[in-house]
């Protein structure tokens, strides 16, 4: 149970330590007392989202944190989340969860002392509290709210898991083959494309860099005549004069070799002669190697149509022959993928008619398993209702097959062999209905519910859904809307009822007739404390207790009568309640009738998830 809870500078709760006890415990007080803003404190610390306009005005941060003294199986399944988590064990049960928002914005959350992020807030908080909020019974109007009800007390939640796996693998495999059945319509033109590019790439059969050579041997040929002279008068002047100057280098070096005889300090100057001489003796032998240089018209227009078919490829495929030669391995590899695409198309086809083959055999699993858990539902929540004051309601769980597969995501073509569509959940539309008078048939809520029966309709399904799941805190936030009377002394019985189920509830209501349900009484009071406004919370007791129960029953003005009755209320509600428990010892809760399924098991590994809460959300806010 939720032992201890602390809020701090939270809107106008300045500072507020409430120790909670077992059983059902009453929030009251008037409109804007700030019985909404203890809600969101504990929503926060579940996780909920939470930005810095919660903050009180004037303070830095707001602070809630809870602790949780937790047994048996909750304690099981919380210390498995903590693992899984990698967060601190229980330590003798105890769970100490933290949350912190600053004006800044900066959030921290912490779980047995361990920081830890917001997810894991979430997922460590969602074993510990069940909470139906303000507007949940308008939640039972969806068409598709009855689904994962039934889910969770079929104990479907691991198999309809698996099922939306299978479903997301049929509908990637049908994505992809109609990308490439798509591609199969387009690809005869992009082949004749592609060959064209390619045949007129293989045909040219470019070399890397062959362009910058044809342009240098380009120049040469158009200067022939120019570059002839200029070679025909470096070599006359270097080595084929009569006076040229080579022939002078060689007397030189011959006169030098003859004067380092008479002095040797001439020796280095005559080798670098000897070095000089030797490199004009190259430079002429090279000269005389070219020879003459003719015209060649005939290669100039070679060279010029070959550059000219090289310029229009390229500009077809980047400027440049480095990208006309990378066009050349794009383009052939596309070509292959293309020839291949019909193998991949018929690889597809025969993966999607195996994973569609079982996505319906667990589609057909899941909805055996719905058919025979219905009726046990639909009784289950019916037999809650006489004592909620409706004896003659009659209820109906109608499991059909879906016509359309529903949801913006559905994909079109995975079904059955039969047509039915196949969608995440399977191929089955769960749906509540409800007569709340004798011979009338039953119909869809939306349709015949009233806003106080959908309040009482609410409460019995959750009466039905807290006995098969152990969450140890249930929080019920003015789930009253619409009733009152007898009928809202009924809602407090149930309310009463529920947490006598080895749990907790907390339950904030205007209604005096659940008010005195509560073994616990706290009211919330919003002041005046050195000119701040402030809501602070006190427990009852006592005459405290039937003052503010006398201020529900009769308003501003509170007379002896009023007291009078508000004391009788309290009363017959502890009598009542001493009633009810000495019957709960001899009458062991209902077990919800569930057929076992009539086919066989699909092929299809259910993935380990938690049951019951996973497929449906813990808060109906």
């Amino acid at each position: 149970m939720l032992s201890h809870l602390t809020v701090k500078n939270v809107a106008l709760i300045e500072s507020v330590e409430l120790a909670l006890g077992p059983g059902l415990t009453v929030l009251t007080g008037e409109t804007g007392a700030g019985k909404s803003i203890l809600v969101e404190a504990l929503l926060l610390l579940l996780g909920q989202r939470a930005s810095a306009d919660v903050v009180r005005t004037g303070a830095a941060e707001a602070v809630v944190e809870g602790q949780w003294q937790l047994g048996g199986e909750n304690a099981g399944r919380v210390d498995a989340v903590l693992a899984e988590q990698g967060l601190p064990p229980l330590e003798d049960g105890a769970l100490l969860l933290r949350r912190v928002v600053s004006r800044e914005g900066r959030h921290k959350q912490q779980v047995n002392g361990a920081l830890c992020t917001v997810a894991q807030l979430r997922a460590v908080a969602e074993p510990l509290v069940d909470f139906t909020g303000q507007h949940a019974h308008q939640q039972l109007l969806r068409r598709d709210a009855a689904l994962p009800l039934l889910d969770g007390l079929a104990g479907l939640d691991a198999d309809v898991t698996a099922m939306a796996q299978v479903y997301a693998a049929a509908a990637a495999v049908q994505t992809e083959l109609a990308e490439l059945r798509q591609k199969e319509a387009e690809k005869e033109r992009r082949l004749d494309v592609i060959r064209f590019y390619l045949d007129e790439i293989e045909a040219l059969a470019p070399e890397p860099d062959e362009n910058e050579r044809l342009e240098v041997e380009r120049r040469r040929l158009q200067n022939a005549g120019r570059l002839r002279d200029a070679l025909t008068e470096t070599r006359a002047l270097l080595c084929d004069g009569d006076d040229d100057a080579l022939t002078k280098v060689q007397q030189a070096q011959a006169a030098l070799k003859r004067a380092s005889r008479d002095d040797p300090g001439l020796a280095d100057v005559a080798g670098a002669l000897d070095e000089a001489a030797a490199v004009l003796g190259d430079v002429a032998h090279t000269l005389r190697r070219r020879g003459e240089v003719e015209d060649d018209p005939g290669r100039l227009a070679a060279v010029e149509d070959r550059l000219d078919a090289l310029k229009r490829v390229m500009k077809k495929h980047g400027g440049d022959l480095a990208g006309v030669l990378r066009a050349q391995a794009t383009l052939t590899a596309e070509r292959a993928g293309l020839e291949q695409a019909g193998e991949r198309v018929a690889a597809l086809e025969a993966r999607l008619r195996v994973v569609v083959a079982e996505a319906a055999a667990l589609a057909r699993r899941i909805s055996a398993r719905r058919a025979g858990a219905a009726p046990g539902m639909a009784s289950a929540i019916e037999a809650e209702l006489p004592a909620l004051g409706m004896p003659s309601a009659r209820v109906t769980v109608r499991v059909e097959p879906l016509t359309i597969a529903p949801g913006p995501s559905a994909v079109t073509g995975l079904c059955h062999d039969d047509g039915t569509p196949l969608s995440r959940t399977g191929s089955d539309r769960v749906e509540l209905l409800f007569s709340a008078n004798a011979g009338e048939a039953p119909e869809p809520l939306a349709k015949v519910a009233s806003g106080g029966e959908l309040s009482r309709v609410l409460l019995a399904v959750k009466r039905v859904l807290l006995q098969h799941d152990p969450v140890p805190v249930s929080v019920f936030d003015e789930v009253d809307a619409g009733v009152g009377g007898a009928v809202g002394e009924a809602i407090g019985e149930k309310l009463e009822a529920i947490a006598g189920q080895h749990r907790q509830a907390l339950a904030i209501t205007h209604l005096p007739q659940i008010a005195c349900r509560g073994e616990t009484h706290l009211v919330i009071e919003k002041g005046v404390d050195g000119g701040r406004t402030v809501s602070r919370v006190r427990t009852v007791i006592e005459e405290a207790r039937v003052d503010e129960l006398a201020r529900m029953l009769g308003g501003r003005e509170i007379t002896a009568a009023t007291l009078e009755h508000a004391r009788d209320v309290l009363s017959r509600a502890a009598e009542q309640r001493r009633r009810d428990r000495a019957a709960a010892t001899t009458a062991p809760a209902p077990a919800l009738a569930v057929e076992p399924a009539a086919v066989e098991p699909a092929a299809v590994e259910p993935a380990a998830v938690e049951p019951a809460r996973k497929a449906r959300k813990r808060s109906s806010a």
